[in-house]
């Protein structure tokens, strides 16, 4: 995943996901959201402040704890990403 804004990493998808969920233009430390325009799945580490651009995010996940662990990554980082029951 590469770095965007010092504040989320991003990784780009090779095709795009159903486009369901509610549309958010905000976000929390922790987040794991999808954002459409990509295809890019995206993990927040950092708050900035800013809200998220048009056409927003859908949130489908939440780091509960570590997120900040991203912020020593200055560039790109090895993710895994799995489903728990």
């Amino acid at each position: 995943m590469d770095d965007l804004l010092t504040r989320e990493k991003y990784g780009h998808l090779p095709r795009s996901l159903a486009a369901g969920g509610k549309r958010q233009f905000g976000y929390e430390i922790g987040n794991v959201a999808y954002w459409s325009p990509g295809p890019d799945i995206t993990l927040f580490y950092a708050h900035d402040g800013q809200s998220i651009p048009d056409p927003g995010i859908v949130i489908f996940g939440h780091i509960d704890a570590g997120a900040d662990a991203f912020k020593k990554y200055d560039g790109t980082v090895d993710v895994n990403i799995e489903a728990i029951d």
